[in-house]
């Protein structure tokens, strides 16, 4: 059994640059890719979980799909119509701002799954059947944790935003405590990824970055439909350049050394006395002090060159 989060970037600034990079079809092929996936991935079991999440600035729902809730057996035509709904409406807002949040949307993807898997392992006749068969039940019980396996897949089209480095760090640690695999394709201009490539390396997942719109279901099959325990019999792909540098909440690119904000720990590029993402002001006693040029010329004016030589 195996519960798949997928997680899909909503933001019309995005998909409308990948419509102009690559053509008209673009989005009609992410999205058959997408759902080819998902539906993939149901018919392998048939207790497979699937749950489709959407990340943006202003998406309020965040999970569009749920096989567990939804009445609905027609996965394409569910997901399709609700990330249409939902590119639909950010075109009609006045922020041109090319990206979007992921750390809300993760972290409701794990919360779901840390409750499908706690379901799962649940035995419900341990009260009924007494304790003379609570030794089998605890057999049954280990094997279906053995079974049961979790894992995120998330589809970025921009550069993560600096401003939530330290949430989503946070996120991948208990991810890779709580034996969640995060796999990331990454369809935007940078092939590093960025803090995503950290996140796949942290929790055993794989990165890759599809070029073009026609690379993106190719990759979804080959690298991350199978599970992740039998991935050792493929080919693994190569996260040797794994780039480790923080990403500044200021320009939102990857620096090796900056300030840190004591407060919410995200990272500054160049010192200011306010903090940009939590507004926490702060002073360094440390810093170096500019020298008093009035005091400069003062002494110029009574000690000429001529008389000081």
């Amino acid at each position: 059994m195996s519960t798949l989060s997928v997680l899909v970037e909503a933001s019309s600034c995005s998909w409308g640059k990948l419509t102009c990079q690559h053509g008209e079809r673009t989005i009609g092929i992410i999205l058959r890719a997408i759902v080819s996936f998902c539906n993939a991935h149901l018919g392998q079991s048939a207790s497979n979980q699937l749950l489709v999440f959407a990340y943006g600035k202003n998406v309020e729902k965040k999970m569009i799909y749920s096989s567990a809730r939804s009445e609905n057996r027609n996965t394409s035509h569910v997901v399709v119509e609700c990330l249409r709904e939902i590119l639909m409406g950010d075109c009609n807002n006045d922020d041109d701002v090319i990206g979007a949040p992921l750390g809300p949307a993760l972290a409701h993807a794990f919360c779901h799954m840390k409750k499908h898997s706690r379901v799962a392992t649940a035995d419900p006749c341990d009260d009924s059947l007494g304790p003379a068969a609570s030794s089998s039940n605890n057999d049954q019980s280990d094997s279906t944790k053995e079974k049961m396996t979790s894992r995120a897949v998330v589809t970025s089209m921009t550069q993560i935003m600096g401003s939530e480095h330290g949430s989503l760090m946070n996120l991948f640690f208990s991810a890779a405590k709580q034996c969640i695999c995060v796999d990331v394709v990454s369809m935007g201009d940078d092939s590093t990824g960025g803090i995503l490539q950290q996140a796949a390396d942290i929790t055993g997942g794989s990165f890759s970055h599809a070029q073009k719109p026609h690379d993106l279901l190719k990759i979804l099959m080959t690298n991350m439909l199978t599970d992740p325990s039998y991935r050792t019999a493929f080919s693994k792909l190569s996260n040797s350049s794994v780039d480790y540098r923080a990403s500044c909440a200021c320009h939102h690119t990857l620096v090796s050394s900056g300030w840190v904000c004591s407060i919410c720990l995200s990272v500054l590029c160049q010192y200011t006395p306010i903090c940009k993402v939590c507004r926490a002001a702060f002073t360094i006693t440390n810093l170096p002090k500019k020298p008093n040029r009035k005091r400069t010329l003062n002494f110029i004016r009574r000690y000429p060159i001529k008389s000081i030589r």
